[in-house]
């Protein structure tokens, strides 16, 4: 099986330009081990890779042999990474190498034991492990290969940038759709329509995406002017640094695009906008139109007398949501065009394939046997989501979330790997992200709720919109409570604190919620009222004393109670001497019983990725169009820009991915 060796010549388009650099450590397989003796120095060594979390691995080796392997998996997903535990022990010893198969469904749980293992070898022989960053290279034609991409980078990945040349199977399509999910299943669907065929990688067993909320602009219903204004309030909430071509596609093509979804979802006037096969329906919509003042939280734009009409469905209800919507579409496709389409679960992209002057032809997957399956095409179209799940690309270009939990797993940054290494380059300004919380509990946006950090202190005027109340928190204590992602298990992850106000809340919070309709999120009260939510997810307390409260919520008690009086008092007063919250929104918390909701903010994901244009094509730092390659969703940009993913506009994160899906999927397929 091809490994990733990460030697100088994995980061050159053409001949080397400079004498061979150290490899990682390759080695042979268990005849090699039997002929030479003496290669190992005696002795125990560790080494850890990333897997779903960290992957440790301690071997005790004699001169020519590895003795025993123990495994640290405790950061895996217990049903799937852990479980493997013993099997990649043994075949670790048996293969006395680190080429081994790897366990059917722990593919990333057994490519990080592979690295690790590699490591320790290295170690035992006494050679050079290299895991820190890989400096730009030049190849002869004085290109830049895989700038600013590091060795953990891609070890954190499914890439392998080694040659493959041995594969269990090869297939030719005209289009080759990399992830199934909000933009890889309708870019997919778009180029079967049009006459295409397609292969589609998935790297999870399903398709996956998240989120209930997508929208487009109804041109048909607005004026003019408006989608003039709306262009501008788009790009001013984004700092001014979003490609305008991008916003033009998505006012001119949003409608078609998520019409179409709903259409391939089964939804119609005629089913009540409810598919009983998959169980998704449209169950509300966000269809205010843009008109008058709009804020977003951070922007304030009139509009006028002008307009602009929004259709935005939101399909579920939870726990259904846009992962089931686009599973139901996929599955509806392989019935319906066969042979045309061919769907390979579990098999991530790992390389793309490449003509001499630099054309991506098609690429190549792994399937969850380690086997490689490859696939000639006209049109790579990358839709693998963006690099929450990688630790340094995160560290290097998104900052601001390391210490806060991810909401997602597996975006590991596959799709920009493989992009920049094709010649593209990552988005050169502060990386947008989506942090929030919808699940906690119920009234997210109330201003006038007490807010506490978890040392039961108040930090900030709760005006603030959650969507950008992760820039404060960043400065408040940590917390360890549940849903934690395995990157923070031990340490605890910023993001959390709490909301309180009493049970005269109807009265004075701004979209007030009966208290039978707060009930569903009321995690200790009658679990048969946990409905249209992710019951693991709700977060959301009542109780007769605040005493009693804190301790639910895991506040200090003392400080909770201190800080409820002095928030009493300044109601009192009328005035907000602390933080200047606007008088109207002062409500004191005296009424039992009293409520609370421990929120907790988290990425859900990151909208920024690699340079694409108005048609989803990846193209390079000087704007040149990569033949054969296009980039969609979360990893197509620069359609946002600022450093918080904007709330101007509801559903638009998942809007901009079918959207641009759609557009890449008929481009590629009249392409062909």
């Amino acid at each position: 099986m091809s490994e990733k060796k990460l030697s100088r010549r994995d980061f050159l388009k053409g001949a080397l330009a400079g004498s061979a650099a150290v490899a990682l450590g390759s080695v042979t397989g268990a005849a090699a081990f039997a002929e030479e003796k003496g290669i190992y120095t005696p002795g125990t060594y560790s080494a850890s890779a990333e897997g779903m979390g960290k992957v440790v691995v301690t071997a005790t080796f004699d001169a020519n042999s590895i003795l025993s392997v123990e495994l640290d998996v405790s950061g895996e997903t217990p049903t799937i990474g852990q479980a493997a535990k013993e099997d990649l022990v043994r075949q670790v010893l048996d293969a006395q190498s680190p080429e081994i198969d790897g366990v059917t469904g722990a593919t990333i749980t057994s490519t990080a034991v592979r690295q690790a293992l590699k490591n320790c070898i290295a170690q035992a022989k006494g050679e050079t492990v290299d895991s820190g960053s890989v400096k730009p290279q030049v190849a002869s034609d004085g290109a830049f290969v895989l700038t600013d991409i590091t060795a953990d980078d891609i070890n954190a990945s499914a890439v392998i940038l080694e040659p493959i040349t041995d594969f269990a199977e090869e297939i030719t399509v005209d289009v080759v759709v990399c992830g199934a999910g909000a933009a890889g299943v309708p870019a997919a669907v778009r180029a079967l329509d049009l006459g295409a065929t397609v292969a589609v990688l998935q790297k999870e067993a399903v398709a996956v995406s998240q989120g209930n909320c997508s929208s487009c602009i109804v041109k048909s219903e607005s004026t003019e002017a408006g989608l003039k204004k709306w262009l501008t309030f788009a790009t001013a909430v984004n700092c001014w640094r979003n490609n305008r071509k991008l916003l033009e596609a998505y006012v001119d093509r949003s409608e078609e695009a998520i019409r179409f979804l709903v259409a391939k979802g089964g939804l119609t006037e005629e089913n009540e906008w409810k598919n009983e096969k998959t169980g998704v329906s449209i169950y509300q919509y966000s269809n205010d139109p843009f008109t008058g003042v709009k804020h977003d939280g951070t922007q304030t734009y009139d509009f006028g007398e002008d307009t602009v009409a929004i259709y935005g469905p939101w399909f579920g209800p939870k726990p259904n949501n846009y992962g089931t919507l686009v599973s139901g579409i996929l599955k509806d496709a392989q019935e319906e065009y066969g042979d045309k389409l061919q769907v390979f679960f579990s098999t991530p992209v790992v390389q793309l394939l490449k003509d001499a002057d630099g054309s991506v032809v098609g690429c190549v997957g792994q399937n969850a046997d380690g086997k490689f399956i490859k696939v000639n095409a006209k049109s790579v179209i990358l839709a693998t989501g963006a690099y929450e799940n990688n630790a340094t690309m995160v560290r290097r270009f998104c900052p601001d979330i390391e210490n806060f939990d991810k909401k997602v797993v597996h975006r590991t940054g596959d799709g920009n790997i493989l992009a920049i290494e094709a010649g593209g380059v990552m988005e050169p300004v502060a990386h947008s992200r989506v942090m929030h919380d919808f699940d906690a509990g119920l009234m997210w946006d109330e201003p006038p709720f007490l807010t506490l950090n978890m040392e039961g202190k108040r930090f900030i005027d709760e005006e603030v919109d959650m969507a950008y109340i992760s820039n404060a928190l960043r400065w408040q204590p940590w917390f360890k409570g549940e849903n934690m992602d395995p990157e923070h298990q031990e340490t605890g992850s910023a993001g959390w604190y709490c909301q309180i106000y009493d049970n005269d809340y109807m009265s004075y919070a701004v979209a007030g919620v009966p208290d039978f309709v707060m009930a569903r999120y009321l995690k200790e009260e009658d679990p048969s009222l946990h409905v249209s939510v992710f019951p693991e997810l709700i977060d959301t307390f009542r109780a007769d004393t605040i005493e009693e409260l804190a301790e639910k919520l895991g506040l200090p008690v003392e400080a909770t109670v201190e800080s409820l009086k002095r928030y009493n008092e300044l109601c009192d007063k009328g005035e907000d001497l602390d933080f200047g919250k606007p008088s109207k929104y002062l409500h004191k918390i005296e009424h039992a019983p009293f409520w609370g909701t421990r929120r907790h903010i988290r990425c859900s994901s990151i909208t920024a990725g690699v340079l694409t244009d108005e048609f989803g094509r990846v193209v390079t730092e000087k704007g040149e169009v990569i033949k054969g390659l296009y980039a969609a969703g979360n990893l197509g940009g620069q359609f946002f820009g600022a450093p918080d993913y904007p709330f101007f506009h509801p559903g638009l994160s998942l809007g901009h991915a079918v959207t641009f899906g759609y557009i890449a999927g008929e481009h590629a397929a009249q392409n062909k």
